[in-house]
């Protein structure tokens, strides 16, 4: 058996969809983003929440790096809208800066810029008609404080052939810190990693999910076709996940937790799960604990209008015409909360087919508001 560590690191530091408004004061400029030269770059990894002007907008940052190329979040405007998840331009490693899609066709908004050590993200938003700078300062009030641990572990086939396939496993997990009471530390890093032993590090959490992946991996060998086994990516296995903040404002946390795995196949599978916790409460919230009544229906059909809204379906078309699977979408378990609304994803199969992605759909106060329990209408 042959194994390689790669690496496992700590780093505690202080740790969300809709375009700027072109009518408002902010500067709106074509050159390169605006970023500091005299700033030192804040190496990964890191989990840090920002809060400033955008467009001339008040907008609030959730953002996270674990290595060189892996950078992601979700950002929201503080007075309205949709919260905008942030994901990396794959296939490209920025080296200091980070890029951030808020989609991925070539067309979709982007962000551009540099985390540096003076606490600041500053950087360029670009839309398809304007550009914005931005400096955004960290901001951490009625916040949870995260560190972001990571781990990354590998493994041939065939250890004793230097030819052969490798899988490879990366993880990370945010891992509370401060910004609130011990009990609601302690409640929080239980509730991420069930089963942590006293005395045990969050990266011994991530290392037996890796030992786990690269131990099933190896189990295979028996039954590889070595004479062509070099032929294609079907042994070259992977696992990724990681934590991400989408939300983080006293007392509501949400946390994205996603993953990626290629074990053979045209393509891998993955996709996005979300947990709601009420730190006034120490509770991770169900979706009986958020709505009241016959919510079902209400759902159901703001469901649909955000749907249509987003994507563009007319009102004559049917979901089905649309291209998803069902007549209706139905409220599920996958959801968060904001100050502005609830927000349910739906993962890839769920709805719809693999090419659609992860389909996320903002739920804004108004459309639901009859049968939100009053505690979580802000």
């Amino acid at each position: 058996m042959h194994k390689y560590l790669l690496s496992a690191s700590i780093l505690t530091l202080a740790a969300c969809q809709q375009s700027p408004k072109s009518n408002q004061s902010a500067d709106s400029t074509s050159g390169p983003a605006a970023v500091s030269t005299t700033s030192t770059p804040l190496p990964p990894p890191w989990a840090k929440r920002f809060k400033g002007l955008l467009a001339g907008q008040y907008v609030t940052v959730f953002l996270q790096r674990s290595d060189s190329s892996d950078a992601r979040g979700w950002y929201v405007y503080d007075t309205h809208g949709a919260p905008v998840s942030l994901t990396p331009e794959y296939g490209r490693n920025p080296g200091d800066s980070i890029i951030l899609m808020e989609g991925y066709g070539p067309d979709d908004n982007s962000l551009r810029g540099m985390v540096t050590t003076d606490g600041h993200f500053r950087g360029k938003w670009t839309g398809p008609k304007n550009n914005y700078d931005f400096d955004l300062p960290e901001n951490n009030d009625s916040a949870i404080v995260f560190s972001l641990v990571t781990y990354k572990d590998s493994a041939r086939l065939f250890p004793s052939n230097t030819t052969s396939p490798v899988a490879t496993s990366t993880s990370y997990i945010l891992w509370p810190t401060a910004g609130a009471g011990e009990a609601s530390i302690t409640f929080l890093q239980q509730s991420f990693a069930p089963g942590l032993k006293p005395g045990e590090s969050a990266a011994t959490y991530l290392k037996k999910g890796s030992e786990k992946f690269l131990s099933d991996y190896r189990s295979n060998a028996k039954d590889v076709d070595t004479v062509h086994m070099a032929e294609g990516p079907s042994w070259r296995w992977s696992a990724q996940s990681g934590d991400v903040v989408a939300w983080n404002q006293w007392p509501l946390l949400a946390i994205e937790e996603w993953v990626y795995d290629y074990t053979g196949g045209a393509h891998g599978n993955g996709g996005s799960n979300f947990s709601v916790y009420d730190l006034s409460r120490n509770k991770k919230l169900s979706i009986q604990d958020v709505f009241k009544g016959n919510y079902k229906p209400v759902l159901t059909s703001a469901l649909e209008k955000a749907y249509r809204k987003k994507y563009n379906v007319p009102a004559g078309q049917s979901l089905e015409e649309a291209g998803l699977f069902v007549k209706k979408i139905e409220p599920n378990k996958n959801f968060f909360l904001t100050s502005h609304g609830a927000v349910f994803s739906y993962t890839p199969y769920e709805i719809a087919a693999y090419a659609s992605g992860q389909i996320t759909l903002f739920l804004p106060w108004e459309d639901i508001r009859p049968v939100v329990q009053e505690a979580y209408i802000r």
